[in-house]
């Protein structure tokens, strides 16, 4: 009986103490729509070892770097990232990063790019091109905003799963 009245009011006072965690008036902004299917983003890209598969990471722990990786498919092309804050293309920076291939049995790898921009302004929208002459591609990112309790962020973790008769990959 005791240990039940003990319970109840452990329960009643983490209900009228408690806050949920509430630390700020952010809201979040409505879900987008999601990317059809037969939009041209998913589309080879035209011209000869046009840039593929490109895609970013953040590049430190503070959210002033970026990576930016790609896939040429026919020979190395360029390392080169150009890259701007939105409102100042004559202002454009340059990052050189590096290739690497590999190989498994009869499987050759394209030439994977990986390219980090450092010193980055948060909250802020950057521009930047990969490829070279007629194969360039233009893609946009946005820095997070500055590390503090109440900042707005979004995580995403992304992963994928391969079953099969040879190798079980997480």
């Amino acid at each position: 009986m005791m240990a039940s009245i003990l319970a109840m009011s452990m329960l009643l006072l983490s209900v009228v103490v408690c806050n949920g965690g509430l630390t700020g008036s952010y809201i979040r902004k409505p879900w987008s729509v999601d990317m059809p299917l037969d939009s041209d983003v998913y589309a080879t890209p035209s011209g000869y070892n046009a840039p593929q598969q490109v895609h970013i990471t953040q590049g430190d722990q503070e959210g002033k770097a970026m990576i930016v990786s790609w896939v040429t498919m026919d020979e190395p092309g360029s390392n080169e990232v150009h890259y701007w804050r939105e409102g100042s293309p004559d202002s454009t920076l340059v990052a050189e990063g590096y290739h690497v291939t590999y190989r498994y049995f009869n499987y050759a790898s394209g030439y994977i790019h990986h390219c980090l921009l450092k010193h980055l302004e948060y909250d802020t929208k950057y521009y930047y091109e990969v490829g070279i002459g007629h194969t360039v591609r233009q893609f946009h990112f946005m820095t997070p905003p500055e590390i503090n309790p109440d900042a707005p962020y979004t995580f995403g973790l992304m992963g994928k799963f391969i079953c099969s008769k040879h190798k079980v990959t997480f």
